[in-house]
């Protein structure tokens, strides 16, 4: 089921194991990254999200101006009412992808903020679901 959706990513969630899963495309536009961002952490909060699976395979790159807003803005803003204890599993196409570097960014700033969360990426999508899948440690 999706639960959110625009031109550069679809968001599904699996309420039952606190899932929510991002699939980005293209290029994302700023309104688009920051709704999208916005309306994803409302659903983080709403569903008690505690697994991420971020899938980055057909991101092309992030707007350095929209990482920048992310840090700043969505991080403040997911540190309140969020579990501390989550699961970030990133799908990348390759390791050398571009988009990671942004993603990067993004994950230490996010770590800097809850260093309880644990993160990892995959090259694959079933590694990524089994990682997310089992316990907490």
């Amino acid at each position: 089921m999706k639960t959110y959706q625009n031109e550069y990513v679809q968001v599904q969630v699996d309420c039952s194991v606190h899932l929510l899963q991002q699939r980005w495309t293209g290029i994302p536009d700023s309104e688009n990254f920051r709704d999208a961002s916005l309306a994803i952490l409302a659903l983080a909060k709403r569903h008690q999200v505690m697994r991420w699976e971020i899938d980055i395979q057909q991101l092309r790159l992030f707007n350095p101006m929209d990482l920048h807003w992310f840090i700043e803005h969505w991080l403040p803003q997911s540190n309140s009412g969020l579990l501390q204890k989550a699961k970030i599993a990133i799908i990348l196409k390759d390791t050398n992808q571009f988009s990671k570097l942004g993603t990067d960014m993004l994950i230490r700033a996010s770590m800097a903020v809850n260093p309880n969360l644990s993160c990892r990426y995959f090259l694959a999508g079933e590694d990524s679901d089994d990682w997310l899948r089992s316990s907490f440690k």
